[in-house]
């Protein structure tokens, strides 16, 4: 046995010998390539067509179908290198110019394409295969008309060609005669059952139809006609997918990769199946076997949407740009990318992405819904209502465009069209939690507590999900002031779901407002026991340690948080040794984030902004450079703003101005440019600039209030509140123009009228706190402190989290007009919703001054100057503090600081301060 294996083994080694020894011909090669080529065999081809070309560089016929096999491969590029290289060649070879229009129509480049196939076509006008090249062109043009007119010229000189017919079909499909598409189809099979191309057609078809068992039924005929044809196969396990029939996809997966097994498609289909089960690392593992073999358009979308499962977002995004390469008509991984960059807060690349989808499909409802979002996060209002209405229009059963566009509704104070957008949501799709959830929370921010709960409890069924629906009832509850309620439902929240967090922080809360600093900490460790990296929950805990001034235990909590290596984590203590007065300590901890995510924009503006604040403006400039790179507006802006602190302003304004070239919200750019042309006191040039944001749109109200603030701070009151209403009558319907026209007249020192619009305001939307808090202001400026208080009060019934009333509100009680643990109370409470605010930092001393807490006030005071170093008062109340813990000389300090500061700035307390200073000098 062994000697007959050994002989049969010298047998091959010789003939193996003779075979390596018998040189192929380039004719040989050539021959052997095209029957590669008719076979599909594109891989094999392009090895074969390459060796016939090293024989003879200048064999045109080998170059001509290695392009058409590039072309098969998707390799478009190297396709038409190839090809041109033939064309120059053999100028007169014409087939090329046909397959040249091929890959300029795959690519795009539609004019290059008209041009390859008229050349062609001005010497051969019988070939149908052209008509149909010039057809897709044109298809690819959206000139659907002339497209059928090539189609129906292809058969009027071939009636019975079948890929005619076929794309006539989908010409149609595309156009929406579905009735035209299937009897060219029927009519195809009628001739031949299994022309494998009709069949995908008719499947196309179907799908159309939402007739999705005879999609499976034809994509098993296409798979039982040629069990060979893997793609067949690849479309019936889709189709299973579409289906959820994951057991049936993953049975076909497995028969394929028995098959199939040396085939890289069999990998792509495990891939795809393990992906829908929720096996993100095993699909990964399986595309990428895949990805080693070939590459397609597919194969790189699904391990794009791995990466996104997994969070890598680069990867994601690299993945899905190897698609449009591919693709570049492809707009579901467009529309994956700009989504990426939304949430990365990158809306002007969003929003490019998404004006690329639409180019090529403009009636795509996702892509025009999407586009509403990035215009909301752009703050361009009328503008996201038009793409939601859009959306809606060509789907009306879009949920998230009804829900978006209430949004917008309520945003801009149309109240009744935004309840009747979140109630179209919910009715429908009554089973989603999410158009419920959001009725409910747009129903208990317009006090209809009733209706909000009532909304909420007929989605309970008595699963898990109730826990998400009883938290927000217990917000409901809280909002309405019933806190019993709201902490009973909080309970039973966790009940339902001990694994949702949300109400242990919601019970946290409660626990906080009455004082019950140790409740509060009990929820956050519930939170820790069964997740002891819960980051937000350590965060907070740094937060109740740090308000309570127990800065070990604060910075304690602070490195837990961060030893889960999350940006967030790294920002807080960051922060916090900012807070501290640490800024190197700052600066090395974000450096820390940066060596873990190099690109986070954050971390790099937060840098910037440390050594700003430290007025190392060197550094502050490189790491805003940094910024510029990844998020050229943000980066621009920042930069701009060192310029300025330096005193440089017009080289802030040349950083802005340069880069207005890119694709940046231009409007947001002439706007930072007219703030520093007021600090220059360039009145003109920012009249100028602001004029510039006016004709940018001069249909939106943006650039009238931009040029409304160039008057009012030059003075020119009247001109600004006609700036202003001419902004009203744009936007009827903005609060924030209002609110302007208000500020205008305080600022005049016209009370009365500045009452009377926030009286309108307060008339015309009672839900509107602000409208509150800005009558109280009025009431304070005219010494009317008592009306003042009534009115903060009311802001907070209506937002108990308003963070600037419950510091006016804290300020005005610790003087004397409400109780003086309600005041301390309610400026920490400030302090929690605004850590990094001087302003509040400084009310959060005061009241603990005014309890006679002066070593817990000190250190609030150190921390606002810190915030504030030229702000007088501040300074002024660290002087009191400083005397009364016996520190004579930084009391004086500090007091010769506020009456220097207050020659620039005039501050209420300057005659105190000069009587406190000459004390303590006397001392």
């Amino acid at each position: 046995m062994l000697k007959r294996v050994m002989i049969s083994f010298v047998l091959f080694v010789v003939l193996l010998a003779g075979c390596s020894g018998q040189e192929l011909s380039k004719q040989q090669y050539y021959e052997k390539g095209v029957k590669f080529l008719e076979s599909g065999n594109a891989n094999g081809a392009i090895v074969v067509f390459k060796k016939a070309i090293e024989k003879d560089q200048n064999y045109f016929e080998a170059r001509y179908q290695l392009g058409r096999a590039y072309i098969l491969q998707g390799k478009f590029d190297s396709a038409e290198r190839e090809l041109l290289k033939a064309l120059r060649l053999n100028p007169s070879f014409n087939d090329a110019h046909v397959a040249l229009a091929k890959v300029y129509t795959m690519t795009l480049k539609t004019d290059e394409a008209l041009k390859e196939i008229n050349l062609y076509l001005n010497k051969t006008s019988d070939n149908p295969e052209a008509y149909e090249v010039a057809a897709s062109v044109y298809a690819v043009k959206k000139d659907y008309a002339k497209a059928e007119e090539y189609l129906l010229q292809a058969l009027k000189i071939s009636p019975q060609r079948a890929s005619s017919k076929i794309f006539l079909a989908d010409l149609y499909l595309m156009k929406g005669d579905v009735r035209e598409s299937e009897r060219l189809i029927q009519e195809t099979l009628a001739a031949d059952g299994n022309n494998k191309s009709a069949l995908y057609e008719l499947a196309k078809i179907r799908q159309k139809q939402g007739r999705q068992e005879e999609v499976l039924n034809v994509y098993q005929k296409i798979y039982d006609v040629d069990t060979k044809d893997i793609s067949a196969a690849l479309q019936l396990g889709m189709a299973y997918l579409q289906n959820k029939n994951l057991k049936k996809a993953r049975a076909l997966a497995e028969d394929v990769g028995k098959t199939h097994k040396d085939r890289p498609e069999s990998s792509y289909l495990m891939g795809t199946v393990y992906f829908y089960e929720g096996k993100t690392d095993d699909a990964l593992a399986s595309l990428q076997a895949a990805a080693k073999k070939t590459s397609f358009p597919g194969l790189h979308y699904y391990i794009g949407l791995c990466h996104l499962a997994k969070g890598d977002t680069e990867q994601a995004i690299s993945e899905f740009r190897k698609v449009l390469d591919m693709k570049p008509g492809m707009v579901q991984p467009r529309l994956l990318i700009a989504s990426i960059y939304l949430k990365k807060g990158k809306a002007e690349d969003a929003e490019m992405e998404i004006k690329k989808v639409l180019d090529i499909d403009g009636k795509n409802a996702l892509a025009h819904n999407l586009l509403g979002s990035v215009y909301i996060a752009l703050g361009r209002g009328d503008q996201a209502m038009g793409e939601f209405d859009r959306a809606i229009e060509l789907a009306p059963g879009l949920v998230d465009s009804h829900l978006k566009k209430g949004a917008v509704s309520l945003l801009s104070g149309d109240a009744q069209k935004a309840e009747e957008e979140f109630v179209n949501a919910v009715e429908i799709a009554p089973e989603l939690l999410n158009s419920r959830i959001i009725l409910a929370r747009y129903y208990f921010k317009s006090r209809k507590f009733d209706q909000a709960i009532r909304t909420l409890k007929d989605g309970l069924k008595q699963s898990a999900d109730d826990a998400v629906l009883y938290n927000i009832i217990g917000a409901a509850y809280l909002e309405a002031g019933d806190k019993g309620n709201a902490g009973t439902n909080f309970r039973k929240a966790i009940s339902s779901n001990p694994k949702l967090f949300q109400p242990y922080f919601s019970l946290a809360r409660l626990s906080l407002d009455k004082g019950d600093k140790e409740g509060a900490v009990k929820e956050y460790k519930k939170i820790l026991d069964a997740d002891k990296g819960n980051v937000a929950a350590l965060l907070m805990l740094a937060n109740v340690m740090e308000v309570d001034h127990k800065d070990e235990e604060a910075l304690s909590y602070y490195m837990k948080a961060k030893e889960q290596r999350k940006p967030q984590a790294y920002i807080a203590l960051a922060s916090y040794y900012q807070r501290k007065n640490r800024g190197e300590q700052a600066v090395k901890v974000l450096k820390e984030a940066l060596d873990l995510d190099p690109k986070n924009i954050q971390v790099m503006e937060l840098m910037g902004l440390i050594h700003q604040a430290g007025k190392n403006y060197k550094d502050a400039l490189a790491a805003f450079r940094n910024l510029k790179v990844l998020s050229p507006e943000a980066g621009a802006r920042r930069t701009a703003g060192v310029h300025a602190l330096m005193g440089d302003y017009d080289r802030a304004i040349m950083e802005l101005r340069e880069v207005l070239a890119r694709e940046v919200n231009k409007g947001v750019v002439l706007g930072d440019i007219v703030a520093l042309q007021l600090q220059k006191k360039s009145y003109a040039e920012a009249e100028k600039t602001a004029k510039e944001i006016v004709a940018l749109d001069p249909d939106s109200d943006s650039g009238h209030l931009v040029l409304a603030s160039v008057y009012s701070e030059n003075r020119r009151s009247q001109e600004a509140v006609n700036s202003l209403k001419k902004a009203l009558q744009l936007n009827p319907k903005s609060i924030e123009t209002r609110v302007a026209i208000g500020r205008v007249y305080m600022s005049d020192r016209n009370f009365p009228k500045a009452m009377d619009v926030f009286k309108e305001l307060e008339k015309s939307n009672p839900q509107y706190a602000p409208a509150y808090f800005l009558q109280a202001n009025v009431l304070e400026l005219t010494g009317d402190r008592k009306g003042a208080v009534e009115k903060y009060k009311k802001a907070l019934e209506l937002s108990p989290d308003y963070a600037p009333a419950l510091n006016n509100l804290a300020y005005l009680y610790a003087e004397g007009l409400g109780p003086a643990d309600r005041a301390v109370d309610m400026a920490k409470k400030a302090k929690a919703l605004m850590p990094g605010d001087g302003n509040i930092t400084d009310t959060l001393g005061w009241t603990l001054y005014k309890t006679g807490r002066y070593d817990e006030a000190l250190k609030s005071f150190e921390e606002a100057v810190q915030y504030l170093p030229e702000e007088p008062s501040v300074r002024y109340h660290s002087g009191l503090a400083y005397l009364k813990k016996g520190m004579a000389d930084k009391a004086e300090e500090q007091l010769k600081e506020s009456l220097r500061l207050g020659r620039k700035k005039p501050f209420p307390e300057s005659e105190e301060a000069a009587k406190t200073l000459e004390r303590v000098r006397r001392k």
